[in-house]
């Protein structure tokens, strides 16, 4: 993202907050549910979480809505997602004020089973680059306002073991997230209203460089991501692939 695209305010969410610790949890429980059920209409959702053992926020980390970091892994026949879970939490500021949709949207990264190659989810690097998208997302605290502005946005990330030929030059890898694809929904709803759910998609390095020297960096990426969609591949984040680069 550039300097000019970040630099978004901050717009007021809608006064449906609640006070007191009694309702928040409540707030928060309702959240959950509708999350957790729209999950489940993806796929096979696991029982447990993934979670880092000391919370990234007490360590100078971005602080998530309810102070709550959790992925979840969602199972489908030939592949797996993982998505965020609490980037949509209720807000909580110091005066126990819970304000609902946290962020108002969270990511989530799709792959073929092989792209896992038998490790361990929690390892692959896919998860440390939704990880990675989660925290930027939760530091930002407005990408949902760029997605409506621009259609799409793309990060570049340090991905712990990226795959060979991945990385750029600078050893980053480029990802494009945009809302819906051919099987996962642009959103799902919350009695709270709706959250936006951000599929994220690893970028060639050529296609990553393609955006970097656009003139118009939102129209590439919206060009890209039709043109990802339009390919044999699609929104799956796919190590070793073409690179699609629009005309």
């Amino acid at each position: 993202m550039s300097q000019n695209e970040h630099a978004i305010p901050q717009v007021p969410q809608p006064d449906d907050a609640v006070v007191g610790k009694a309702a928040g949890a409540q707030m928060l429980a309702t959240a959950c549910a509708a999350r957790d059920a729209f999950y489940a209409s993806l796929g096979d959702v696991d029982a447990d979480v993934l979670a880092p053992l000391v919370n990234p926020a007490f360590m100078g980390g971005p602080r998530w809505p309810s102070l709550r970091q959790a992925w979840r892994v969602i199972r489908r026949a030939d592949t797996i997602i993982l998505a965020s879970d609490g980037l949509s939490d209720p807000f909580e500021d110091d005066d126990d004020v819970f304000v609902p949709r946290g962020h108002l949207l969270e990511v989530c990264i799709e792959a073929p089973l092989a792209a896992f190659d038998g490790q361990a989810v929690a390892q692959s690097w896919l998860f440390d680059a939704i990880y990675q998208v989660s925290q930027n997302v939760a530091d930002h605290g407005s990408i949902d306002l760029l997605v409506q502005r621009h259609g799409s946005v793309s990060m570049v990330l340090d991905v712990q073991e990226a795959p060979t030929g991945l990385e750029d030059e600078h050893g980053q890898v480029g990802v494009l997230l945009a809302q819906g694809t051919a099987t996962i929904p642009p959103s799902f709803g919350t009695p709270f209203g709706e959250v936006m759910l951000l599929t994220a998609t690893v970028l060639q390095p050529a296609e990553l460089a393609h955006i970097g020297t656009a003139a118009d960096k939102a129209q590439s990426r919206r060009d890209l991501a039709a043109a990802l969609a339009a390919s044999p591949t699609g929104h799956l984040s796919v190590a070793q692939r073409p690179a699609v680069i629009p005309r």
